[in-house]
């Protein structure tokens, strides 16, 4: 089968060139299948017009012309099916081909995969800072088709929330630079990642619930083994042999009226005995029927993976598991063809024939149950593999579509840090976005500005591109230096009418945990947007200074947005470490216009009332 030859750049207009180059070749793909299908009818219907006279006048030379023209109808079929099977290829390179050109522009945003299923009250900052969801970066960022991968995506994407030790923060730091250097190395593999995307396509037509359910079931059945004792095994050869002898006896007039009434007894007591067995035959073998569609992508990309040559550690520790126990691609094979076997007792005929003849279900049992008995327990080990593979090949999704992209350093430092140049929010068009630089040198930021200047957007920038990070992946700037730390948030805060909190309440309740967050003394950073904004503005001044002040720690860096400017004059206490940030806008021709820049200093304008003349609302 021919694949498209990929090469590492990342713009638009490649893999438009590429798309246009599959649709070119499926155009050509479908106007051969349609000659072939065409041919392949006209040559059965002579070959059947050929076998009918020359039977009827007895004509050798007809006889073997229609079995000439058989064979090539036989061959015709095979080559029709090769069409068929470059055709699904080329429909999805397509498919991932326009996935990417999506994320170019705003059509990433009706992707299926969004990860709103991981969404949790445990970890409220995926909702604040657009991490898993609607519009979310899991979603522009997801290209895994399998359950594992999308699975551990949402799981690296969390790691910013979790609770870690000083003792742990050296693992961890490690892990995510052991991520990072697989995800440099796979982001030079372009033409593996996209051989594999396009591979588990197929996988990403089920959804993600019914194919849970199929390997939830399959798992189950791996769990029971499936035994006979050696006096069954005997039977199960002994009896088919003995009714396939009687058979051939019968037609061939050997004792005729003995051997055709022992072929009837044997091949009814085989069907009766697959009648008898079939409740329990079908609850072991339907989990295998189920997933008749999902073995063999599964094979297709174990083997992408088991030959390719890796030189990162972690890429060829995944890859190692595939080859341990022989390799997961040959176990998958074995699969596929006792799936094979399974799927065909399905068709009531072939149930029938197989069972009077080769009591075909026990076979099927038997030979499932030596599978599980080589492969079961490393199974799950090569899927966690696959998934792991799948979302590194997500991290990398930045670098195709963005050119302003690097991999961060982590520092293993006890305190924060953080150092970004030109850091940008990875969900805007890159055309449409602004890019800042910052360097958190002092504990906390009081960041001012008038209205959609830009401060939300700024301070998610930063810790969407933490979570990034920390994933191991790529993050949208020109260099970011951090530390391991802890990310809290308190952005998106909604009030809950059933359990009777407010949007104050609701906010006090996330600067909660971040206060006990920063009592375990461990590195961390808080976001905290319109602190207290659900307050009136004199209590709201006083909880803000004093919450700033708790949080104000060595360990701790603090960024606050505001529309209070008293929170400026915290910069003037030495106790707090405070620095001011701001926002601003400009005017031209009767339009407010904004440039999105960060600047040192506290804002010195507002434009509520020019926004309320722009609305209507004000004269």
């Amino acid at each position: 089968m021919k694949s498209i030859k990929f090469n590492n750049q990342n713009n638009y207009h490649m893999f438009k060139k590429y798309y246009e180059s599959c649709q070119e070749e499926s155009d050509k793909l479908t106007h051969a299948s349609d000659k072939v299908s065409l041919l392949r009818g006209i040559i059965f219907a002579t070959a059947g017009l050929l076998l009918f006279i020359g039977y009827q006048q007895k004509n050798p030379v007809l006889l073997i012309l229609a079995f000439g023209l058989f064979l090539t109808f036989i061959t015709l079929v095979l080559y029709h099916n090769k069409l068929e099977k470059e055709q699904e290829y080329l429909k999805d390179s397509q498919s991932v081909l326009k996935d990417y050109m999506a994320r170019f522009e705003d059509g990433w945003k009706s992707f299926p995969v969004d990860g709103t299923r991981y969404l949790n009250e445990e970890f409220l900052e995926a909702r604040d800072l657009d991490l898993l969801g609607k519009s979310s970066l899991y979603q522009y960022i997801c290209t895994a088709s399998t359950i594992w991968g999308q699975d551990q995506l949402a799981l690296w994407l969390s790691m910013s929330g979790k609770v870690f030790s000083m003792d742990s923060a050296l693992q961890l730091s490690q892990e995510i630079k052991s991520r990072q250097e697989a995800v440099a190395e796979l982001s030079q593999k372009m033409e593996l990642c996209m051989e594999l995307e396009i591979g588990a396509r197929r996988l990403r037509n089920i959804k993600y619930e019914k194919s849970k359910k199929i390997m939830d079931d399959f798992f189950h059945t791996l769990e029971t083994r499936i035994h006979f004792p050696v006096v069954c095994r005997i039977l199960f050869r002994l009896f088919p042999l003995l009714t396939l002898f009687f058979l051939f006896c019968a037609l061939l007039g050997i004792y005729r009226h003995l051997a055709m009434p022992l072929f009837s007894f044997l091949a009814f007591a085989q069907l009766l005995s697959a009648f008898l067995g079939n409740h329990w035959n079908n609850k072991a073998l339907s989990p295998i029927y189920q997933m008749n569609k999902t073995i063999t992508p599964y094979r297709k990309l174990f083997q992408l993976l088991e030959r390719e040559a890796f030189h990162s550690p972690y890429l060829k520790s995944l890859q190692d598991i595939l080859l341990k126990n022989g390799t997961a691609s040959a176990a998958l094979k074995e699969l596929e063809t006792i799936t094979e076997a399974v799927s065909a007792r399905h068709n009531l005929y072939a149930f029938l024939l197989y069972n009077s003849l080769f009591l075909y279900d026990y076979h099927c049992m038997e030979r499932y149950g030596k599978w599980k008995d080589s492969y079961r327990d490393s199974l799950k080990s090569w899927l966690k593999a696959l998934g792991d593979a799948e979302a590194l090949i997500s991290l990398c999704t930045i670098c195709r579509t963005r050119k302003v992209c690097c991999l961060p350093d982590i520092a293993d430092s006890k305190y924060p840090v953080f150092t970004a140049s030109d850091i940008r929010h990875p969900l805007i068009n890159e055309p449409a976005v602004i890019g800042n630089d910052i360097n958190l040198a002092h504990r906390t930021c009081i960041i001012t500005g008038s209205n959609m200047s830009g401060k939300t957007t700024f301070m998610r920038s930063i810790g969407i591109n933490l979570a990034l990070a920390y994933a191991g992946g790529f993050c949208t700037a020109q260099r970011l230096h951090i530390s391991l730390m802890k990310l809290c948030t308190s952005i998106r805060t909604v009030d809950n009418v059933n359990e009777g909190i407010s949007t104050f309440y609701a906010e006090l309740l996330r600067i909660k945990q971040m206060t006990e967050a920063c009592q375990k003394q461990i590195p961390m950073i808080s976001l905290i947007d319109e602190i207290y904004k659900g307050t009136n503005s004199k209590d709201r001044i006083f909880a803000a200074k004093e919450t700033i002040r708790n949080l104000s720690k060595p360990y701790s860096f603090t960024l606050v947005t505001t529309h209070d400017f008293e929170l400026c004059d915290l910069e003037n206490d030495l106790d707090i470490d405070a620095i001011n940030f701001y926002f601003t806008e400009y005017y031209k021709e009767n339009r407010i216009l904004f440039d999105y820049k960060l600047r040192d200093g506290r804002c010195n304008t507002t434009n509520a009332r020019y926004l309320l003349r722009m609305a209507g609302i004000l004269k």
